[in-house]
């Protein structure tokens, strides 16, 4: 099902875990919803990246320039 960005960000506050499609998404907005997973207590699963350069899963888990420390992020290839 497809959802607008600002309903999965608040989808993200309220439930356990996310499972996203990254072909549905840009990488800006991967990156984003990655930002509020860090915040959250959602666990964030990001599925079908296969078509992401390194350079793309690099900035979906960088926050604000530093690596993520993020526990709530799982990309899968």
């Amino acid at each position: 099902m497809s959802r607008e960005k600002h309903e999965v960000i608040e989808i993200l506050s309220y439930v356990p875990e996310v499972i996203i499609d990254a072909s549905d998404w840009s990488v800006d907005d991967l990156q984003n919803f990655a930002s509020v997973s860090s915040i959250s207590n959602s666990k964030l699963i990001i599925k079908n990246t296969k078509h992401l350069t390194c350079d793309e899963i690099e900035r979906v888990i960088m926050i604000k320039g530093n690596r993520t420390k993020n526990n709530n992020l799982a990309l899968e290839l």
